[in-house]
């Protein structure tokens, strides 16, 4: 989306916040503030500075658990097809 010309920070809320509007969740998931659900991508550098930032994954909170980037690795993992 930034390539087809909107900043970072559009292409950000264009996932999250206008994702949950669509949907009608918006009272309870797409911005991070208090009662809201705990789930977030946590990243290892600001993605308003160069949306490619968002391929550094430090890990992700789902419904309030932390799973690092070695727990998501290993997750992936039972899923490989041999």
């Amino acid at each position: 989306m930034v390539k087809a010309g909107l900043t970072p920070y559009e292409a950000l809320v264009s996932g999250t916040r206008h994702v949950a509007t669509y949907f009608g969740t918006a009272g309870e998931e797409g911005t991070v503030a208090p009662g809201m659900k705990a789930n977030l991508l946590v990243l290892r550098a600001n993605p308003l500075q160069d949306i490619s930032r968002t391929l550094d994954r430090a890990g992700v909170v789902v419904n309030g658990t932390w799973y690092d980037r070695a727990a998501l690795d290993a997750m992936l993992e039972t899923l490989r097809v041999p």
